[in-house]
């Protein structure tokens, strides 16, 4: 019944399916497009913004490089001209301590030469202050620096902002040529030394001791006419309506902007590359030997009144697009629709018969199971009445030599014809489990699952006799709904496919319990060979055997009839001797 069921909603389902599916699929396809397509618009926005986007940070890039290279081209005078200076001073102090060094060497003592030389280079100073001279021994240690914390310690492994060893290149240009320029950044004395500056200095060594004499000056303060063009040239460009250049400090010092009384934070400028706002999109750059902060600013209001009008443009392409689809949506759903119509009716008639085929082949296995059962059966019960025939036979012969020898006791006759009736009725018995067995059972009804189980060990007890089987039967007294013969017949397959498993000598267990959740378990383990783990995917397969003489159909009829029939489950474990097999309904 349940399998006709199944079916007729098959079928059913065969017919809407394709209806159900078309509407849906109408439906997603309308909303997949339309998604699709804003999803190509977006993208399609986003690269021609994009594109936009790379051709105006070209333009700034472009403004900044040129800017940069002005600027380099000042460096490079001031440069110049800030080696002539501090070369001029150096020589100047190398004359003055070397002369000291010659007059005075041997006529007075060495510390008082020492004195001199000293006192006399501290007296020298730049013009302005712009920069400042030092005097060091080969080992690194600062004699005089117009920084107070350096003066008298040794610097020799000290570095700048990017790493340089100074002294060390101090010591090499010494060795090399013995005087010689060497540019790196450092701070300006007796301030904040986290600002640094780029710096250019020439040194030299003396004739006195292991001194050499060095003088530095800083590009930041090096030319005020430079610092003055360069920021006429940034105002001349920044007078362009689409955008305009400004400049500032490591200090966040305003040097130019064009105008003068705007507030920003400097602060969202310092990191170099490209920034923007509402209005303006920015790139900045960094030039450390003046310590300045270059902007170059273009206006986007442009740009966004270019993308809107592709947005717009795009949007009408797109609607436009949509409304071509859905006509040839409509038109294709509307010949799927009748096209499925006609499958579906062919493919209705086609599953019914399939259907009728595979309850007929269905009814033919269980018949061929039962049958092949059944006939192992018989070997068994004539097994099990060979006993009570001999037993009838012995005593009929043992009355009919009493009454030939006129031996007879009344009592003696009951006796022998209580056996008789006994043995007669173990037949009968056995008959009659035979008859319920074989005859089908259409309806469901309450049994006593513990008799059951008890009965199909009854009825195989010949063969686990014969073979030496012992069977423990741990079962817990159940009452349960079902199909009892094919329960039985279930049964009787798991307990044979046992007895066959062991073959000779040894043991099967069989449990009944109720498990945590209130379902029925029943487990039945054998002793004998385990199964090889390869073939557990396929031991409840149609006509799969390990055995000669055997169809392959008890374990497949078994798990058809726990599952379709009890609406339970069979599982098999290999252990390591022998196989268990448990069934939870």
């Amino acid at each position: 019944m349940k399998l006709n069921f199944s079916a007729k909603r098959v079928t059913t389902i065969i017919v809407i399916f394709p209806l159900v599916t078309l509407l849906l699929y109408g439906a997603l396809s309308y909303i997949f497009f339309s998604y699709s397509q804003k999803k190509d618009i977006e993208l399609e926005l986003a690269n021609y913004k994009k594109s936009l986007l790379d051709i105006e940070k070209e333009r700034l890039k472009g403004k900044i490089n040129s800017l940069t290279q002005l600027i380099d081209y000042y460096d490079t005078i001031s440069s110049t001209k800030i080696k002539d200076n501090v070369k001029m001073i150096v020589d100047v102090a190398s004359d003055t301590a070397n002369n000291i060094y010659s007059q005075y060497k041997g006529v007075k003592f060495e510390y008082e030469v020492r004195a001199m030389i000293l006192n006399a280079l501290k007296n020298i100073h730049f013009e302005d202050n712009i920069g400042y001279h030092f005097l060091l021994d080969s080992k690194g240690k600062a004699l005089i620096h117009a920084d107070k914390l350096i003066q008298g310690t040794n610097i020799l492994d000290i570095k700048d902002s990017n790493g340089k060893q100074i002294v060390h290149e101090f010591n090499k240009v010494i060795k090399d040529q013995g005087s010689g320029f060497v540019n790196y950044y450092w701070h300006i004395p007796n301030q904040n030394k986290k600002i640094t500056h780029y710096n250019i200095a020439y040194i030299k060594k003396l004739d006195a001791y292991d001194w050499y004499l060095g003088a530095g000056e800083y590009l930041k303060f090096a030319n005020k006419l430079t610092r003055k063009n360069i920021i006429k040239y940034i105002a001349s460009n920044s007078q362009s309506q689409d955008g305009y250049f400004f400049m500032f400090d490591s200090d966040e010092n305003m040097i130019f902007h064009p105008n003068k009384n705007i507030d920003i934070n400097l602060e969202n400028y310092k990191t170099e590359g490209f920034h923007s706002d509402d209005k303006y999109m920015y790139y900045s750059s960094y030039i450390p030997k003046r310590d300045w902060h270059l902007v170059a600013a273009i206006s986007i209001k442009d740009l966004s009144a270019n993308i809107k009008k592709k947005q717009v443009t795009s949007n009408i392409k797109r609607k436009d697009d949509m409304n071509v689809n859905f006509y040839i949506l409509g038109i294709t759903w509307l010949l799927s629709l009748l096209l499925s119509l006609y499958l579906s009716s062919i493919v209705k008639k086609r599953l019914e018969d399939y259907e009728g085929q595979i309850n007929q082949n269905k009814e033919k296995l269980i018949f061929q199971s039962k049958q092949a059962l059944i006939g192992e059966l018989f070997s068994m019960i004539a097994h099990q009445w060979r006993q009570p025939i001999n037993k009838i036979a012995s005593i009929i012969a043992l009355l009919r030599f009493d009454l030939e020898n006129a031996n007879v006791d009344k009592k003696e006759i009951d006796k022998s014809c209580e056996e008789i009736e006994n043995s007669i009725e173990f037949m009968s018995e056995t008959i009659d489990d035979f008859r319920t067995f074989y005859k089908p059972t259409a309806e469901t009804k309450k049994v006593n699952l513990k008799a059951l189980i008890g009965r199909s060990v009854l009825f195989l007890k010949s063969s686990i006799v014969k073979n030496n089987i012992k069977v423990i039967q741990d079962l817990e007294d159940i009452t349960f709904e079902l199909y009892r013969n094919e329960f039985l017949q279930v049964m009787l397959n798991l307990v044979k496919n046992a007895v066959d498993a062991i073959g000779s000598q040894g043991v099967i267990v069989i449990k009944l319990y109720k498990n945590v959740n209130g379902n029925v378990i029943i487990s039945v383990e054998n002793s004998g060979k385990s199964i090889d783990e390869k073939l557990i995917s396929k031991i409840f397969d149609p006509y799969f055997t390990t055995k000669e003489d055997s169809m392959g159909l008890g374990l497949y009829m078994t798990k058809m009839i726990i599952e379709k029939h009890m609406n339970g489950t069979i599982s098999v474990e290999a252990l390591q001797d022998g196989t268990k097999f448990i069934i939870e309904l």
